[in-house]
């Protein structure tokens, strides 16, 4: 495929299928490209990483949902990025499935910011998401409490 500017692209003619490509190229900043495709599945399913324990987020929970289904409380960990390199704009969501309250915690040296503090899930069913935003740093927001 040419490089080709986004004012240059042709509309799809219908809805994203699971057999699409789409490619993503990254500049290394030399004029060298680093090419990646994506498929119409990757883009529209969102996997689901399932937890019945205390758990650590992992580069594969990247852009998919942790669900913690315990009936008693447990925690996710967001690592130190010199253990796992997260890109900064990750997103990992996270939901109470069981009845057990989720804790989201950073270990040492990592940053989590929410409003009010709050890094609990609020009941059975809540959803939040983390967001890298720096490279100890997250978000964390949704349905949340302290």
């Amino acid at each position: 495929m040419a490089n080709l500017k986004i004012s240059q692209l042709t509309a799809k003619g219908s809805n994203l299928v699971a057999s699409d490509r789409i490619a993503i190229a990254q500049d290394d900043g030399g004029g060298v490209f680093s090419s990646k495709y994506v498929t119409g599945t990757q883009v529209k399913n969102i996997a689901i990483n399932t937890q019945t324990t205390n758990y650590t987020i992992v580069l594969t929970d990247a852009f998919k949902l942790v669900e913690v289904n315990s009936g008693t409380a447990k925690t996710i960990t967001v690592p130190l990025n010199g253990a796992i390199a997260f890109p900064i704009g990750t997103k990992v969501m996270i939901s109470q499935y069981g009845t057990g309250q989720v804790t989201i915690d950073g270990q040492v040296g990592v940053t989590i910011r929410s409003t009010g503090g709050k890094t609990k899930t609020t009941t059975q069913y809540s959803v939040c998401t983390l967001l890298k935003r720096d490279t100890n740093e997250w978000y964390l927001y949704g349905d949340i409490t302290t």
